[in-house]
């Protein structure tokens, strides 16, 4: 079956200009990249964190084989 192409309507409750409604869905599409951008730099940082958490780990660990032998 086919699928019908859905015309999107705007606002039909008058009290919102289409210049209004542009503004909201572009304010809109603005805030999802945001959260995009803020999504990666958060992945990044979760690996930027373990990897100074395992080198403080073969830090940790070398001070105290060192330790051990005195």
């Amino acid at each position: 079956m086919p699928r019908k192409k859905i015309k999107k309507k705007l606002c039909q409750c008058g009290t919102t200009t289409k210049g209004q409604m542009d503004m909201i869905l572009f304010e809109i599409r603005q805030n999802r990249k945001d959260i995009l951008e803020l999504k990666e730099f958060m992945n990044k940082s979760k690996g930027t964190l373990a990897v100074v958490i395992f080198l403080a780990g073969i830090i940790g660990a070398i001070v105290g084989f060192w330790n051990y032998l005195k």
